[in-house]
């Protein structure tokens, strides 16, 4: 069994800042990582939460054993990064990620999060119910005020829906691994929970395998196509309060995209 890369691609949302999403390929594994980013400015090392655990997951996989299942991968990740992190204060913001990979000796993808996954011509969707409320929520707050007569220059730069969600986001992160009907999965260095581990069989014959992160509200069959997709969502809708409310952030002056993003497509052979 062979993974072979045709394109990937990651960029941070702007200039200024260190992209949290990271793409990771061995011999065995290739993996797209999305780091959590955290808007309390927390630091860890140096770097924000979101990177350190991209980081810390990344390393980890480039030592894995090739025939890990999918329960043992998550494990060691989220043994790793709990190492990595220690113990922190009750309110600090934990550093955490999410990720899809392919392995090649077991032909599966894995997921832990909201990450994009396309086998063949058919995408897997995901259910990450808490982020689907937040972002709506967002945009609501946003629209109301567009036409309550708030600018978009006011919306793009101070992104009020953002605000207004607040209390969901600061304190989303104790419902992170807990079954229910607002949990959800994450590497954050506690156990995931098998309901969290998402796993997909690929068929025998070499299958095509696109894995992205959530900086893609549309994954289409090539990186143009997909970048493409992404300007124009980001030129009709730039306060993301449209067909781009998914992706939960505007597009604020000076950046190339709401949040950053990579894009992994592979064959396993």
């Amino acid at each position: 069994m062979v993974i072979r890369v045709l394109e990937q691609f990651v960029e941070a949302k702007s200039n200024d800042r260190v992209c949290e999403d990271i793409i990771v390929i061995t011999d065995d594994f290739a993996a797209v990582i999305d780091g959590a980013s955290d808007a309390t400015g927390a630091r860890f090392e140096g770097m924000s939460g979101g990177r350190l655990a991209a980081e810390v997951i990344a390393a980890s996989i480039e030592d894995l054993p090739s025939d890990i299942d999918a329960r043992s991968f998550t494990d060691t990740l989220s043994s790793a990064l709990a190492a990595a992190v220690g113990e922190l204060p009750p309110d600090t913001r934990w550093p955490v990620a999410v990720l899809t990979c392919t392995s090649a000796e077991r032909r599966e993808v894995w997921r832990i999060g909201d990450c994009r996954v396309v086998i063949g011509q058919l995408e897997q969707p995901s259910t990450f119910l808490i982020e689907n409320a937040a972002s709506r929520f967002r945009a609501a707050v946003n629209a109301a005020l567009l036409a309550k007569g708030t600018s978009i220059e006011e919306i793009l730069e101070l992104d009020p829906g953002s605000q207004a969600r607040r209390i969901l986001t600061d304190n989303q992160q104790h419902l992170a691994n807990r079954v229910g009907p607002w949990g959800y999965g994450c590497i954050n260095g506690n156990q995931v929970p098998s309901e969290y581990i998402e796993v997909f069989s690929l068929p025998d014959e070499p299958t095509e395998v696109i894995l992205a992160s959530d900086g893609y509200t549309v994954v289409m069959p090539t990186l143009s196509e997909t970048e493409a997709a992404l300007a124009r969502l980001i030129r009709d809708d730039p306060a993301a309060i449209g067909d781009l409310w998914p992706i939960g952030k505007s597009t604020k002056p000076g950046s190339n995209a709401p949040d950053d993003r990579a894009y992994l497509r592979l064959v396993v052979e």
